[in-house]
C-alpha cells in the first residue's frame, strides 16, 4: 500500500522549518519514521510481487511450460537478472539504515535490541542539542536512502513481473509452434 505519491517520497522537513522557525528533534524523528514507514510498506510490495512471480516460473516450469526456444531463455534470464536486482536493492533497504539506529542507539543508551521497548521522548535528556541534531539527522538520511532503495525495488519487481508476462507469453508461443 503506497501512502504517498512518489512525487512526496522523501519528503524531509528543510533546515529552518516553514518561516524559518528551527526545525525541533520531534519534527525530525517523526520525518524520519514516517521515511521508514514508507520503506517498509515498499518493501513488502516489492516482496510480495516478487513471491507472486517466484511462483508463477516455478509453476510453469513444473507444468513443463518453460519451453527450450532461445527467445523463452533469454526471457528468462532477463527475468532471473531483474528478480535478482528487485531482491538484493530490497535487503540493501533494510540494511542501510541499521548503521545509523545502531550509532542513535548507543549514543542514547538505548537497548541494542531492535525489538526491545524504547520511547524515544528521552532523546532530549540523553544527548546536548547539537549531538541530537546531529544524530537525528544521520538517522533522517539514513531513512531517505532507505526509502529511496525501497522504492527502486518495488520498480525493479514491477519491470520483473512485466518480464514474467513477456516470459510466459513466449513459452507459450513457442510450445505452439513446436
Amino acid at each position: 500500500m503506497v501512502t504517498r505519491s512518489p512525487f512526496e517520497r522523501g519528503a524531509a522537513p528543510r533546515s529552518g522549518g516553514p518561516a524559518g522557525e528551527e526545525v525541533r528533534p520531534d519534527r525530525l524523528l517523526r520525518a524520519a519514521e514516517g521515511l521508514l514507514r514508507t520503506c517498509g510498506q515498499d518493501a513488502a510490495v516489492a516482496a510480495a510481487v516478487l513471491a507472486v512471480v517466484l511462483l508463477g516460473v516455478l509453476a510453469q516450469v513444473a507444468h513443463g511450460g518453460g519451453g527450450l526456444g532461445a527467445v523463452p531463455l533469454a526471457l528468462l534470464a532477463a527475468l532471473a537478472v531483474a528478480f535478482a536486482v528487485s531482491a538484493a536493492l530490497a535487503v540493501r533497504s533494510r540494511l542501510a539504515v541499521l548503521p545509523a539506529l545502531g550509532e542513535i542507539r548507543a549514543r542514547t543508551g538505548a537497548p541494542l535490541d531492535p525489538g526491545a521497548p524504547w520511547t524515544p521522548f528521552a532523546l532530549g535528556t540523553a544527548l546536548e542539542e547539537r549531538v541530537l541534531d546531529e544524530q537525528l539527522r544521520r538517522l533522517l538520511s539514513a531513512a531517505h536512502r532507505c526509502c529511496e532503495l525501497a522504492w527502486r525495488a518495488v520498480v525493479w519487481a514491477v519491470a520483473t513481473a512485466g518480464l514474467y508476462v513477456c516470459w510466459t507469453l513466449a513459452a507459450v508461443a513457442a510450445g505452439a509452434g513446436g
